[in-house]
C-alpha cells in the first residue's frame, strides 16, 4: 500500500465549529481505504482570514506553504499530560511553516480531548474515527511506513 492523507475543510467565519474529513487513501489502487470526522481550528476562527493566526487558526493548505505536501509519523508520541492532546500525537512535518508572515507549527494529528476544535492540528473528533485512525497508523507502522505524505486544502 503506498499511503495518503487528505484533509479537507470548508472555511467560513462562523462561531460554530465547522467539521472536515481527514481520508486515508491507497494510492496504489485510488481507493479510500477509511475517511475520519476531523477539525482544525477553534469556533470562531475556521475562515482564510484565519489561516496565519497562532494557537487558534486551522493548519494552513499546502497551497500556501510552498511543499509538496506535509507528512504524518505512524508512530505516535505519548503525551497523556498535554492538555487538549491527552495521549496519542502524530506528529506533522515541518515543524513550522510561514504563511502571511507568521510562522505556525507544532501541528499533529490528535484526538480532540479538550474543548471541541483545536490551535492548528487536524483534531478526530468521534471515538470510534480515532481508535480506528489509531489501528491504521499502527497497521502502516507495523508495515515499516514511517511517514505519510498529508495534503490539506480547503473550500469556501
Amino acid at each position: 500500500m503506498k499511503p495518503l492523507l487528505l484533509y479537507h475543510q470548508h472555511l467560513q467565519e462562523s462561531s460554530q465549529l465547522i467539521e472536515g474529513r481527514l481520508l486515508l487513501i491507497d494510492c496504489e489502487t485510488r481507493t479510500i481505504k477509511n475517511t475520519y470526522i476531523a477539525t482544525s481550528g477553534l469556533p470562531g476562527n475556521q475562515s482564510y482570514d484565519c489561516l496565519a493566526q497562532r494557537g487558534t487558526g486551522p493548519i494552513p493548505p499546502i497551497s500556501l506553504t510552498g511543499l509538496d505536501s506535509y507528512t504524518v509519523t505512524t508512530a505516535p508520541l505519548d503525551m497523556p499530560n498535554v492538555r487538549g492532546v491527552e495521549g496519542d500525537f502524530y506528529k506533522i512535518d515541518p515543524h513550522e511553516v510561514t504563511i502571511n508572515g507568521a510562522e505556525r507549527g507544532d501541528f499533529g494529528v490528535h484526538r480532540d480531548a479538550n474543548v471541541p476544535g483545536s490551535s492548528g492540528c487536524v483534531v478526530l473528533r468521534t471515538t470510534v474515527g480515532w481508535q480506528a485512525f489509531r489501528k491504521d497508523m499502527h497497521i502502516l507502522a507495523s508495515s515499516e511506513i514511517k511517514q505519510v505524505p498529508l495534503l490539506v486544502s480547503y473550500s469556501r
